[in-house]
């Protein structure tokens, strides 16, 4: 193969490569829309496209299609590290095959209800995929009926069928709870957050579950109810510390209400895990740094957003594909916090 000059300030073409690989069009074209070609062709072809400079016009090539390459994140903000670890993993995942992602969050003090989801499909995205907030749920089920396919993380609400990646929250809970019990706490409090994402009530439910098989009383004033605010998790430990007879250990169930509630724990001048005993959630790089070093339920965030992006995009190339529902399994990392009531003050695992 011979080549000669070619200027960089032009855009190379099809033609260019037909010229430089002598092969047809027709073969070229089958290349670079996912056709089957002989490979010493394919190679022929990347050759000469990295000599020319060449690139995919995607936004012409979606115009022909129909589609716009790209996929809408919607999330509820932008502010913590579940949320930033579900962009860059679908984003990953998705860029290999050509696909773009747009980011939006749906804070209900910022946006009516419904309106980031609209926002998305003005961007004629080919597909969302969502953590979505109650006020989202409508939205997005219109999206779904209108043949935008959807793909739910985390949470879901009734009459939203799509597909759908979470973590197994309810064993999240009850494997807490058996943790601190076999560690002799039968006083143990959740700060459980907003009752209204069925992730956290699973959280909840599976904890005092797990508390009432074990033989331990479904005590009320040990169940706190938040926002999803570091500033919560903060005010209910101020609130459970200021009761009479206050547990012996306590379980913050997102990573909002976690830092909050080390926070409060830091303010009371009580000494982990001496005085009280503390499991936390999605805190894995901060349970490193902590003295002594916190015990925390890890979510697996790259493979939940890895099925979820493979998800939208086979649901993207096939909308007749069966609804699909990944549950996947949590870690708990034991740390330092907690400790064991029938041994000496100073003894955790």
């Amino acid at each position: 193969m011979t080549s000669t000059p070619y200027s960089s300030k032009t855009m190379a073409t099809y033609k260019d490569i037909q010229r430089l690989t002598g092969l047809s069009l027709s073969t070229i074209s089958k290349y670079y829309n996912g056709g089957s070609v002989r490979q010493s062709n394919g190679e022929a072809i990347q050759r000469a496209a990295d000599e020319l400079g060449f690139q995919i016009n995607d936004f012409a090539r979606s115009l022909r299609r129909g589609t716009s390459q790209t996929v809408g994140v919607l999330l509820p903000a932008l502010d913590n590290g579940f949320h930033l670890a579900i962009i860059a993993g679908v984003e990953k995942y998705l860029q290999v095959h050509g696909v773009g992602v747009i980011v939006v969050s749906s804070h209900p003090e910022e946006r009516r209800p419904g309106g980031a989801v609209d926002a998305l499909r003005s961007k004629r995205v080919d597909g969302i995929v969502a953590v979505p907030s109650v006020h989202d749920a409508e939205a997005l089920k219109q999206a779904d009926e209108a043949g935008i396919p959807v793909v739910t993380v985390d949470r879901t609400f009734p009459g939203l069928e799509t597909d759908h990646v979470q973590l197994d929250n309810y064993a999240a809970g009850a494997m807490v709870a058996h943790y601190l019990l076999d560690h002799r706490h039968n006083r143990i409090a959740i700060i459980g957050g907003d009752h209204s994402v069925p992730s956290l009530t699973e959280r909840h439910n599976g904890f005092l579950d797990a508390l009432e098989q074990r033989g331990v009383d479904r005590e009320e004033s040990w169940s706190s109810e938040n926002d999803l605010t570091i500033e919560a998790g903060r005010r209910a430990v101020r609130l459970l510390l200021a009761r009479g007879n206050r547990p012996t250990a306590m379980f913050a169930a997102n990573y909002e209400l976690t830092v909050g509630a080390l926070i409060g724990l830091n303010e009371s001048g009580l000494v982990v895990p001496d005085d009280m005993s503390f499991v936390g959630f999605d805190i894995a790089e901060i349970a490193q740094v902590t003295r002594p070093p916190m015990a925390t339920v890890v979510q697996p965030m790259a493979e939940i957003a890895e099925h979820a992006a493979r998800r939208i995009l086979a649901r993207m190339n096939s909308s007749d594909a069966p609804r699909d529902m990944q549950t996947l399994p949590a870690d708990l990392r034991t740390g330092s916090s907690v400790r064991h009531l029938g041994q000496p003050a100073s003894t955790a695992t």
